[in-house]
């Protein structure tokens, strides 16, 4: 059996090593996640043209879903996830990431405008000039995250 590890650096060796005794695989493809708590992905793997690729969350924009597809976009490129958003959302950080819609994710830290628009919404611009919109249901929420 497979299972991810979302682990501080310091278990990791350790949690690893007891898993793979018992007979586990460690694979960060894997659709069973252990996690600890209050310990953030530091990265995500994303699919492209047939290649697996690390994303490190940091270099993440924002994260969008389309019917059964979720694609994170890092460095102006678009990735494939195998995650869903409501899953994304207990493994990557909430100071760093919020959602703004049923269907989006962003980093806080690539929003690059902030644009009020009617009835209670926002448009932002990333950094890597795509537009997303901060929907009704998520207005205050956004609001109150980020202090305005």
């Amino acid at each position: 059996m497979k299972i991810k590890l979302i682990v501080s650096e310091e278990k990791y060796t350790a949690i690893a090593r007891e898993l793979i005794e018992k007979g586990f695989e460690i694979d960060d493809d894997a659709q069973l996640i252990l996690s600890e708590r209050n310990v953030y992905a530091h990265y995500l793997i994303g699919r492209r043209e047939g290649e697996l690729f690390r994303l490190v969350t940091s270099e993440i924009s924002h994260i969008e879903s389309f019917a059964h597809d979720v694609v994170a976009h890092s460095g102006g490129v678009e990735y494939k996830l195998s995650e869903r958003l409501r899953r994304l959302e207990e493994i990557l950080s909430p100071k760093d990431f919020i959602r703004i819609s049923n269907s989006v994710i962003v980093s806080v830290s690539h929003i690059k405008s902030i644009k009020p628009a009617l009835a209670q919404k926002f448009i932002l611009t990333m950094s890597d000039g795509s537009r997303v919109d901060v929907t009704r249901s998520y207005y205050y929420i956004f609001k109150e995250f980020l202090g305005i």
